[in-house]
């Protein structure tokens, strides 16, 4: 049958869920029990997460038994049996009774998650500083957990002498008659408790055989795990030398690309220097074309000063037919006016020769502008050609401005391709973290195991000091056997009895020898 406190605390699980959250004494703070088929896992017990069934069994039983309350005890910075830690209160009883302590020990904090469920489950009502049962669980009785061995009981014949001899043979007869059965249901019982403890060890053992073979099944993942660690590493590594290289091919593209930047600085400086060069033969030229557009003025004005010539030698010529005319009509003052027209033909020569002089100076003007005009087409040539080195100074800078775009987009690919290793490593990174969470909830499983074959070891040896109780009542029952024979080796007639006796005795013997 099972316990009603544990009842109690399975039928709130099955209507709460499991696992369920427990609140602590303020209602304000909660932590997580899980149940299971030996006990209960919490989350606030750090290396020891487990509680037994009988831990709660054995607090209400203990409440109870003081009344319906008790103090909870403080198990920090305490010994069992100090003033905050006695067997009077619930931490030290528990500590002493379920897990064995003793006096002077420490003993691992266990009371504030066992009131918590308790007061949870509605079986008592968790207080500061102690714990008190409610009121339909004040006539709990605590299970027993020790089972009660049956006594042989032995009755001792008086003997009188004043009895008759049939009397004491009749006596005889029953107390043997009584002796046998006795030690029959001693040995049946013996023999019910040797084969129930063979069943025991059994389970013991098959389960002593999972655990170790969970425990190499564990053993056997860590060791995948150290491998999956291990090449991890190594793939982290042969990432770290990757990047090794990127980062001085990156270096060196830097380097190739600050020399190109210092050539394109040195090619800029060029460009402005013939840009200056540019700038002041325009300027240059705007001056020749200012000075021949003063030429050309120059030159109109000679040209328009020898039309007002041409026309006064038109006129004068006009006047020399009028001359010619009136010469003629006055012959007669020719002769006179001769010394006038010497004259005036010596004045006509002056400014003939005058008109020679202009042409020759005209001839030279026109040779200057020749000149002139060839000089403009060699610097026309000059900056024809000065326009063909900007062009190829472009075309170097526009090359050089591609060679920069796609020096640029390697450089954005090579930084692209170091931000998704960056994120592979990232993923790496989770992934160990994750796998050091598994080996840690591994290792806290391995924790809990080895708690429960100590457990086990616990419930071994407490069978063996009942096994040493069972061997002591079976040496008294053994002394009390002697002295019964001793008490039948008086009479005659009584061997039978006294063979029998010893083979019950035998068997008694091999019995303990089993056990």
């Amino acid at each position: 049958m099972e316990d009603s406190v544990v009842a109690q605390i399975k039928n709130q699980f099955d209507k709460k869920g499991n696992p369920a959250k427990i609140p602590l004494m303020n209602g304000k703070q909660f932590f997580d029990a899980r149940a299971e088929k030996d006990g209960i896992y919490v989350d606030n017990l750090k290396s020891q997460p487990f509680l037994p069934w009988e831990i709660f069994s054995e607090t209400a039983g203990f409440l109870q038994k003081n009344g319906g309350k008790a103090k909870k005890g403080n198990a920090t910075g305490s010994r069992l049996g100090d003033p905050n830690l006695d067997l009077n209160t619930v931490e030290g009883h528990i500590a002493s009774e379920i897990y064995g302590c003793r006096t002077g020990e420490i003993v691992y904090k266990r009371v504030t998650p066992i009131a918590s469920i308790l007061a949870w489950a509605g079986i008592c009502e968790n207080t500061r500083g102690q714990i008190c049962l409610l009121s339909g669980w004040k006539d709990l009785q605590a299970p027993e957990c020790e089972e009660k061995l049956p006594e042989a009981a032995s009755s001792e014949i008086d003997i009188s002498s004043t009895q008759l001899s049939e009397e004491i043979e009749q006596e005889k007869e029953e107390e043997e008659k009584k002796t046998n059965k006795e030690k029959e249901r001693i040995i049946d019982s013996l023999n019910l408790q040797l084969v129930n403890r063979d069943t025991e060890l059994k389970n013991l053992e098959i389960k002593l055989a999972e655990r170790l073979q969970r425990i190499k099944e564990y053993e056997a993942q860590f060791a995948d795990k150290n491998r999956d660690t291990d090449t991890l590493k190594e793939e982290l590594e042969e990432k770290a030398e990757k990047i090794n290289i990127l980062e001085k091919f990156r270096l060196d593209s830097e380097e190739i690309i600050k020399g190109l930047e210092e050539k394109l600085t040195g090619k800029v400086a060029e460009l402005r220097e013939l840009n200056k060069l540019i700038s002041e033969k325009t300027g240059n030229a705007g001056q020749l074309e200012k000075q021949i557009a003063e030429k050309n003025e120059k030159i109109r004005n000679l040209e328009n000063c020898l039309a007002k010539r041409d026309e006064a030698v038109k006129a004068f010529e006009g006047q020399l037919i009028q001359k010619d005319e009136a010469i003629k009509k006055l012959d007669d003052t020719v002769i006179q006016k001769g010394s006038i027209i010497e004259g005036l033909e010596s004045e006509l020569e002056e400014k003939e020769e005058a008109i020679k002089t202009f042409e020759i100076s005209m001839q030279e003007k026109n040779s200057k502008l020749q000149e002139f005009l060839e000089n403009l087409t060699d610097k026309d040539a000059e900056i024809e050609k000065l326009e063909s080195g900007i062009n190829k100074k472009e075309e170097e800078k526009n090359n050089l401005e591609s060679e920069l775009k796609t020096k640029i987009g390697e450089i954005r690919l090579l930084k692209e391709k170091f931000l998704a290793k960056q994120r592979d490593m990232e993923k790496l990174e989770e992934n160990i973290s994750a796998k050091d969470r598994d080996i840690k909830i591994l290792a806290e499983e391995v924790i809990a195991k080895s708690t429960e074959i100590k457990r086990i070891e616990e419930r071994l040896n407490g069978k063996e000091r009942r096994i040493s109780t069972t061997e002591s009542m079976l040496a008294a029952s053994e002394e009390k056997v002697r002295k019964l024979e001793k008490q039948l080796s008086g009479y005659v007639g009584e061997e039978k009895l006294a063979i029998q006796i010893r083979e019950k005795d035998e068997l008694i013997r091999q019995i303990k020898g089993t056990l």
